[in-house]
């Protein structure tokens, strides 16, 4: 079975669901809770998140913006949530599976980043 590990699983889930915040897909208050990187930082023409300052690593503000930076810029600009979704799982089994270094990481704060 292809089954991604559960925090890879995880790592997905809250891409999807920073996917329809960004996307206005999701209720508008969500989005309130998020701000892009502005001026003259290197993230700033990547469409990055500003990533807050969390005492438990836990916050999902923070959890988020971390998620959604960590995500390739060929993913961020999918149309539909199904295609981006599945297009990311798919990415990521391929990357874990040509990967012989990998090894899981259930911890919150640490996402596992897909290859250039």
């Amino acid at each position: 079975m292809k089954w991604l590990p559960l925090h890879l699983r995880r790592q997905v889930h809250l891409s999807t669901y920073m996917y329809r915040i960004i996307n206005n897909i999701s209720p508008s208050n969500c989005m309130n809770k998020f701000q892009y990187v502005s001026g003259g930082s290197r993230n700033s023409n990547k469409c990055n998140l500003r990533i807050p300052k969390s005492k438990s690593l836990k916050d999902f503000n923070y959890l988020g913006a971390k998620c959604w930076n960590t995500l390739p810029n060929d993913l961020r600009e999918f149309e539909d949530v199904k295609l981006f979704s599945n297009a990311y799982k798919s990415r990521l089994m391929a990357s874990i599976v040509n990967d012989p270094q990998y090894s899981e990481n259930n911890t919150f704060s640490d996402f596992h980043t897909l290859p250039p």
